[in-house]
């Protein structure tokens, strides 16, 4: 091969790698996502811990997940789950989520995040992702919650 062509053949691959260095994750503004965790919960609706649920909008909090889960009944057959760690700066140690006094939204008292209590989708604060939802199903008294 020609020393022109073997030059010009390292400069397009020095040109390819720069580009793809450049299109690596660098924006500072992206939010690291929530860490995982297996969750395999089982709640028997007919317990005292979990006499909230007994009432729409209920709420009970749950080990388990990455830092707890929140369990809001919205009606007698449905009932959702969302993890307690908030979606922004998941990684701090004050990131996590509770259902505010008046019962309409989640919120993250460290930076002030409100996630909608119905989809867990932010409303306020600087968080942009939505909470983790875990899968809720029902089966007679037994509210099954997994991932």
């Amino acid at each position: 091969m020609p020393i022109s062509s073997r030059l010009y053949l390292l400069s397009a691959m020095g040109l390819l790698l720069a580009c793809l260095a450049g299109c690596g994750s660098s924006d500072a503004n992206v939010e690291p996502a929530i860490p995982s965790a297996v969750v395999s919960d089982l709640v028997n609706l007919t317990t005292q811990e979990a006499a909230a649920l007994r009432f729409d909008k209920g709420f009970i909090y749950r080990p388990g997940g990455v830092r707890g889960i929140i369990v809001v009944r919205q009606s007698a057959q449905q009932y959702l789950a969302f993890e307690r760690n908030c979606s922004y700066q998941p990684y701090d140690a004050c990131a996590k989520v509770s259902v505010d006094a008046s019962r309409f939204f989640l919120v993250d008292t460290c930076c002030a995040s409100r996630f909608d209590l119905t989809n867990g989708l932010p409303t306020s604060g600087p968080a942009r992702r939505s909470l983790r939802q875990y899968t809720t199903t029902l089966n007679g008294n037994l509210l099954y919650i997994t991932n």
